[in-house]
């Protein structure tokens, strides 16, 4: 039994001394075949090939890219537009035709008592920023400040007209402590007539006070309303404003000026 005994021993260590022995070629091996492969690869010794860089570089770019490129500071700016072709594009649409009340490119005398109520400056500084009906710049933001201005000087000039884009253009100013004419008698009912100014709010102010390019009317005269009245009623051209006012008198009856003249002259 001893023998027995020692002989598996011995056989058990003989089976244990070849396994680790293979074992250990098998890591020979192995190891062999893997400084191979990093020698030929080049695995912390060189760059990857570009190719392989371009590659992955696209593959974690971001989705956008912001490129700021520096300015050329000695661009030269735009060129101004022709004021004619500026006109043709945004202006003549209404002043070609009347619409809106807009005074027509030819009507030299309306655009005389346009300058003389007004000024150029006013007329400019209208066309830029827009007035009543009259979009900013025509309804062109791209318009420069020069362009507007030199279409509103060519408007001028196809008028008939010669501005001084250099001079200073004098405004006739309304000085509102000068004396009102007291209000003559009217046959006209103003409280009737109170009702009526209702439409003439939105432009002349509750109280007659004036708005814009609208003239402070309270305190005038009767008389002197009731004709202006009729004569915006009967088409005829009294004022840079008749093209605005001639629409709304042309349906009012002669109680009906009477009784506005009457509570005008009241304010």
């Amino acid at each position: 039994m001893a023998d027995q005994q020692f002989k598996m021993d011995a056989g058990n260590k003989f089976l244990m001394v070849v396994s680790v022995l293979a074992l250990a070629g098998a890591a020979a091996f192995l190891a062999y075949h893997l400084v191979n492969f990093l020698g030929q690869v080049g695995l912390g010794e060189r760059d990857p090939a570009p190719a392989v860089t371009e590659t992955v570089d696209e593959r974690i770019a971001p989705v956008g890219r912001v490129e700021v490129a520096a300015v050329d500071e000695d661009e030269a700016p735009a060129e101004a537009r022709p004021a004619s072709e500026v006109y043709q594009s945004v202006c003549a649409a209404c002043h070609d035709t009347g619409a809106a009340g807009a005074p027509l490119k030819t009507d030299r005398d309306e655009w005389q008592a346009r300058l003389d109520e007004k000024g150029r400056d006013t007329l400019v500084t209208h066309a830029i920023d827009g007035f009543l009906a009259m979009p900013a710049r025509g309804g062109d933001p791209n318009l420069s400040d020069e362009e507007v201005t030199a279409s509103v000087d060519y408007m001028l000039s196809e008028a008939g007209l010669e501005v001084d884009a250099d001079a200073a253009v004098e405004v006739a100013a309304v000085d509102e402590e000068a004396d009102v004419p007291e209000a003559a008698p009217s046959d006209g009912d103003a409280e009737r007539g109170e009702e009526r100014y209702a439409a003439c709010v939105s432009c002349h102010g509750a109280e007659g006070e004036g708005m814009g390019i609208f003239p402070k009317i309270a305190g005038q005269g009767a008389d002197y309303i009731a004709e202006r009245l009729g004569q915006y009623r009967a088409g005829e051209t009294v004022g840079p404003n008749t093209a605005l006012m001639a629409p709304h008198a042309s349906g009012l009856s002669d109680e009906a000026i009477a009784d506005l003249a009457a509570y005008i002259a009241s304010l």
